[in-house]
C-alpha cells in the first residue's frame, strides 16, 4: 500500500493582460493537506488505505491559501456512483486564508472502493482538490473446526476429503462428489503423507513453520483483503500442498460457479501414530 499525502498543485489560470506579449497572471490554488497522526492528533486517516466495512473513518482536512478562502467541502464516491457531501458545505466570510476541518464518515456494509475528495475554493473561484480511496472489504468470519483423516483411514465415516465451502467432511470415494473436493489426503499407506491434493481446481499456499503468512499469524488476519493479500505475496500456489505439521497456516483459493473464496487454514494438530491408518489433520478456519 503506497501512502501519500496530497498536495494542492500550485498552478492555475488568469487573465491575459493585453493582446500578443502581454504577462499572465497565475492564481495559485488553495493548498490541501490531510492531517497526519503526529502529536496529540490521532485517530485520522490520512493515505489510501483499506478497512472493515463499517468501520469509522476521520479525515482531517488543513486548507492555507494566498487569497481568502470561500468555501470548502468533502464528499464521498462509492465505486462509479456520484459524489455525496458529507456534512455540510462550507462557506468562510471575512478574510480567512487558513482553516481546519474535520470530517466522520461510517463506511457501509456494501464492499468496494470509497473516494473521499477534499475541495477548497478561493474567492479568485480558483479550486483545489485532494483525494482518498479507502478500500472496503468484509471480515472474516470463524466457519468453525474440520478434520481430515487419512486416505487409507478404515473406520466407516473418517472421511478423508473435505468440502470447505460447505463446512463438512465427505468421501473421496466414488464420483459423486468430485466438485467439491477442496482437500484430499494424499496418502498412499500407512503412514500419513502431511500433504493435501483437491480434485476440482482448488489451490494452496501453505507458511513455513513459524506458522505466519505475508508475516501474519493466524490471530492478526481481521479481513478478506488480509487473506489475499497473503495470498498475493505467498509463492508455491499449487493444487497440491506438502509439509503439513501443527502450527502452520495454508490458505485455500476455492472457486464456485463464478465466485473465489480464499480460506485461511490454521492446522492444530497432525496425528500420525505409527502402524495406524485412521490418522487425522485438525484445524480451524476462517473465510
Amino acid at each position: 500500500m503506497a501512502l501519500f499525502v496530497a498536495g494542492a498543485l500550485f498552478t492555475g489560470c488568469g487573465d491575459n493582460n493585453g493582446g500578443g506579449g502581454g504577462t499572465t497572471t497565475v492564481t495559485p490554488k488553495p493548498s490541501i493537506e490531510f492531517q497526519t497522526n503526529t502529536g496529540t492528533f490521532s485517530g485520522f486517516t490520512f493515505a489510501n488505505d483499506k478497512k472493515v466495512i463499517g468501520s469509522a473513518v476521520k479525515i482531517g482536512v488543513k486548507l492555507t491559501s494566498t487569497i481568502n478562502l470561500k468555501s470548502t467541502k468533502m464528499t464521498v464516491k462509492y465505486n462509479n456512483q456520484a459524489e455525496q457531501i458529507i456534512g455540510t458545505d462550507s462557506l468562510f466570510s471575512g478574510s480567512v486564508t487558513a482553516a481546519n476541518r474535520t470530517y466522520n464518515f461510517v463506511l457501509p456494509q456494501d464492499k468496494g472502493t470509497y473516494t473521499f475528495t477534499a475541495y477548497a475554493v478561493n474567492k479568485d473561484a480558483t479550486v483545489s482538490s485532494a483525494k482518498i480511496e479507502i478500500i472496503a472489504f468484509g471480515p472474516l468470519a470463524d466457519q468453525g473446526t474440520g478434520l481430515v483423516f487419512s486416505l487409507k483411514a478404515t473406520t466407516a465415516g473418517n472421511f478423508s476429503a473435505f468440502d470447505l465451502f460447505e463446512g463438512t467432511p465427505i468421501t473421496a470415494a466414488g464420483n459423486a462428489n468430485i466438485a467439491d473436493r477442496d482437500i484430499v489426503d494424499a496418502s498412499t499407506n500407512s503412514t500419513l503423507s502431511r500433504s493435501w491434493n483437491s480434485q476440482n481446481g482448488t489451490q494452496f499456499v501453505i507458511s513455513g513453520i513459524e506458522g505466519k503468512l505475508n508475516s501474519k499469524v493466524y490471530t492478526q488476519f481481521v479481513s478478506e483483503q488480509d487473506v489475499i493479500d497473503a495470498w498475493d505475496a505467498t509463492a508455491g500456489k499449487s493444487t497440491t500442498v506438502a509439509g503439513i505439521d501443527d502450527g502452520k497456516l495454508i490458505i485455500a483459493k476455492v472457486t464456485r460457479g463464478s465466485s473465489t473464496f480464499y480460506y485461511l487454514i490454521a492446522i492444530d494438530t497432525v496425528t500420525d501414530d505409527v502402524g495406524a491408518e485412521d490418522d487425522t489433520y485438525s484445524f480451524q478456519y476462517k473465510q
